[in-house]
């Protein structure tokens, strides 16, 4: 009986402790390094010094203010915004970046030229 309670306490811990982990994931795609993320999930779409206007409207991206881009970026991640109708491939090249490496990539864009 003791062993059944036991386990069953264990369960619960463990669920409840697995409801409290952060919503976001960290490190699944790259390390926070600005350049790489940029390289392989940016450049794409912005050019590789941020030059292009990567949607129909929208200017270049090359020097963005870090805080400005850090926030836009995380909301697309997080999908609460949808500017120019690509709200949706936005989110998804965003989804495996953590906080850290929005941050390391929006400080990249800011310093590129």
């Amino acid at each position: 009986m003791k062993k059944t309670i036991l386990s069953m306490l264990l369960a619960s811990v463990t669920l409840v402790a697995a409801d409290a982990a952060p919503v976001y994931k960290s490190g699944l795609m790259l390390p926070a390094n600005g350049e790489a993320i940029y390289t392989k999930q940016c450049a794409t779409c912005h050019g590789d010094s941020g030059e292009k206007s990567a949607f129909e409207g929208s200017g270049a991206i090359t020097g963005m203010d870090t805080a400005t881009l850090s926030k836009e970026l995380k909301d697309y991640r997080y999908g609460s915004i949808n500017k120019y109708g690509y709200g949706a491939q936005m989110k998804s090249v965003l989804a495996d970046l953590s906080w850290d490496e929005i941050d390391a990539v929006s400080a990249y864009v800011n310093g590129l030229k």
